[in-house]
């Protein structure tokens, strides 16, 4: 559907001009690529190609990083800040509008916004509240919600917990070209941390070394010991897995806690079944035995039943399935679908001022 059309069912043009005159800043602070890095990649690269002014903003420059050169590969402009003041002479000196993306971002960017009167509309990602330090700063990331112009948030889960309404608009993926996946390796594919259940993965995907490749991509505190125990698995590190999608036949989900995870609609979106424990907005993405599976969270048996389920598939089943995958994503999770969604909460937030 063209920009136009889908525009003109959401907003009132006037607004929509003034969006189109106005820079929006994607404020982020990152060290690694995740799940933000990438919501936050694919959203500028699609406002960039349908004309929109747009620069992703990191609140320090922590060195070398994926996302610089993604968004350099995208043709996305890009800054690392030298303090919080060059960031307030930036919101300072044209009409823009600040849009943040976790929860030191978030903090800062609504305490600054609120001080200049500006439009700053905030999107909250995470289905993990963490613990220590992180729970604190979780806490007053949701509290200080309240300052922010616009809300957004990705699950029914987070939204439930903010102390504001907000727009639910759920992650989303660019859509490649349709290619039935064919990928012989189980796979997990994230963070090697508690939160994403590494150790779950690895105790249930023991027992499949002998009938499939099973392959963990990603870094994080719990590889060094993870690896060390289970040596029968292969434990790749982070890698881009643009070059690695076509090796994997079936994604697997272990998290102890979920929104609704960007891995699983890139999964999906190259044809790669999932299954996951039900948690988070999940459920709204992987329909049971048509597309992926759904366990019962915690349950390693049931999880255990369905790769044998997918073991057992002939290519005939396998292809039926990757195509009811990559559909899914098509018709509610790809850029064009969902980020026409996020406008509105610009132009709302823009209005407003």
């Amino acid at each position: 559907m063209p920009l136009t059309m889908t525009l003109k069912t959401h907003l009132n043009n006037e607004v929509t001009e003034k969006l189109k005159n106005t820079m929006i800043y994607q404020l982020l602070d990152s060290r690694t690529a995740g799940g933000i890095e990438t919501h936050v990649l694919n959203l500028s690269r699609w406002l960039i190609n349908k004309g929109f002014k747009c620069q992703v903003l990191f609140l320090k420059d922590h060195g070398p990083h994926p996302l610089k050169d993604q968004l350099d590969n995208a043709s996305v402009p890009w800054k690392a800040l030298a303090s919080v003041y060059e960031l307030k002479q930036l919101i300072s000196e044209s009409p823009c509008l600040l849009a943040t993306h976790g929860y030191k971002a978030g903090i800062l960017g609504r305490v600054l916004a609120t001080l200049n009167n500006l439009a700053v509309v905030s999107t909250y990602h995470s289905g993990d509240r963490g613990s220590g330090k992180l729970r604190c700063y979780s806490a007053l990331d949701e509290f200080s919600a309240r300052l922010a112009t616009s809300v957004i948030s990705v699950s029914a889960e987070i939204a439930a917990r903010l102390p504001v309404n907000s727009a639910q608009v759920p992650n989303f993926v660019d859509l490649p070209p349709l290619k039935l996946s064919c990928g012989k390796q189980i796979a997990f594919v994230g963070r090697i941390s508690h939160e994403k259940g590494p150790d779950t993965f690895a105790q249930i995907c023991k027992a499949y070394t002998d009938k499939a490749p099973i392959a963990v991509y990603g870094e994080g505190p719990m590889l060094s010991s993870l690896s060390r125990l289970y040596p029968s698995i292969n434990w790749l590190g982070r890698k881009d897995m643009a070059q690695h999608w076509n090796k994997i036949g079936l994604l697997c989900i272990t998290s102890r806690f979920e929104g609704l995870p960007l891995v699983a609609l890139e999964a999906m979106a190259q044809g790669i079944p999932v299954i996951s424990y039900a948690l988070g907005d999940i459920p709204n993405v992987i329909e049971h035995k048509r597309n992926g599976w759904l366990i019962p969270p915690g349950s390693k048996a049931q999880f255990s039943t369905a790769i044998e389920h997918w073991l057992n598939l002939d290519i005939t089943a396998k292809q039926a399935l990757s195509q009811r995958a990559y559909q899914r994503i098509q018709t509610a999770f790809s850029s064009d679908i969902v980020v026409p969604k996020i406008l509105p909460c610009y132009c709302k937030a823009l209005s407003s001022q």
